[in-house]
């Protein structure tokens, strides 16, 4: 069964939120790290990092915070299976893959494919340790209708229907996950553990841990500008979506909690940044290279390419155009840096149907 949630912090000043569904995964609260010597080096006047990559122990990230609320539904509906969505070096697929089975439920994992780097063979080998069954499918779009199969022939199979969670676990419930997140951050200020930020940058792919972090900081009563730094693509990862997704979380926390207040958003409040995917999804820049040699170099802090890197990026390439140079600026580090042995015969350990999308 799920876990009761009166000691998150979002709970703690609402507390008819605590009939929501929950499960304790992570360490919380994470930590906050300044970076005074990185701070002038990126032409900004302050920098601090929440550390979110070392959020649990058996797998850090932004993930976790999204799982607590979607597995806890999982256990309190006595789901037997999850199905779930994600390229093949899903760092959502990895977490769910890890944490699904630690609390006894069978993982399906619907994989489109990805451009074949270290981090990807790292990511598709840890969810096959965690024995999550892979399906191979070609495209987004028919990651969506063979999911709709696949959750039909699972219920007939196993006489309850799996527990559906979308591509980054980004629906209203695991937003959620966010909302407490940008309440543990204010208790971090109020604590003087650092300064109220103006802007807080970070990754953005399915654009949960964005929508939740804007909504969050208003519910919470800061001030705070969250800047996402888009690296997908703009069809699924754009402000209308973010904006309608932080307007589902509000409406279901305040039917749930009527204190908590109704918030709405409108597309331009949600400050999406383009223009550093590069070429593509999971691929690299020179740019976003050059940014996580930085963070390394000065702070010791790795960043991955895929998302971390870019979003990086992003924010010391808009410092002149935000006058960073003048505001407090706090980097939501969304990815652990934590990689799994990959056996030399990693390629032809793939299933068939994965194999064509690898660089051999």
């Amino acid at each position: 069964m799920s876990t009761p949630s009166s000691t998150l912090a979002l709970v703690q000043r609402f507390p008819g939120i605590r009939s929501l569904a929950h499960v304790s995964l992570g360490c919380w609260p994470t930590p906050v790290r300044a970076a005074p010597e990185l701070a002038p080096d990126g032409g900004l006047r302050s920098l601090t990092i929440k550390c979110d990559d070392v959020s649990g122990l058996a797998y850090g990230g932004n993930k976790v915070r999204k799982l607590e609320f979607l597995l806890g539904q999982a256990l309190e509906e006595r789901r037997r299976s999850v199905v779930t969505f994600g390229a093949t070096g899903s760092n959502h697929v990895r977490a769910t893959a890890i944490y699904g089975a630690q609390l006894g439920l069978r993982v399906h994992a619907v994989l489109s494919p990805q451009p074949d780097n270290a981090y990807w063979r790292s990511n598709w080998q840890a969810v096959r340790d965690a024995g999550a069954v892979l399906h191979m499918v070609d495209s987004y779009s028919q990651a969506l209708s063979f999911g709709t199969e696949l959750r039909q022939s699972l219920t007939v199979k196993e006489g309850v229907e799996p527990l559906v969670i979308p591509f980054g676990g980004s629906n209203a419930r695991g937003t959620i996950g966010f909302i407490n997140a940008a309440f543990e951050l204010a208790g971090q200020i109020a604590a003087g553990l650092l300064p109220e930020p103006d802007c807080i940058y970070l990754p953005f792919g399915s654009t949960g841990t964005a929508a939740g972090l804007a909504a969050g900081v208003r519910a919470a009563g800061l001030k705070t500008q969250v800047m996402p730094a888009r690296v997908t693509d703009l069809l699924v990862c754009n402000a209308c979506v973010t904006a309608s997704a932080a307007n589902a979380v509000c409406d279901l926390l305040h039917s749930l909690e009527p204190g908590f207040p109704r918030i709405r958003f409108r597309p331009r409040e949600m400050n999406v940044l383009h223009g550093f995917v590069g070429p593509g999804y999971a691929i690299e820049t020179p740019q976003s290279r050059q940014a996580a040699r930085l963070l390394r170099e000065i702070e010791g802090i790795d960043l991955e390419g895929t998302y971390t890197a870019k979003a990086f990026h992003a924010m010391l390439a808009m410092k002149e155009e935000l006058e960073l140079s003048r505001r407090v600026v706090l980097f939501w580090h969304t990815r652990p840096a934590i990689n799994v042995a990959v056996p030399d015969d990693w390629r032809e350990r793939l299933p068939e149907s994965c194999r064509r999308y690898v660089s051999y």
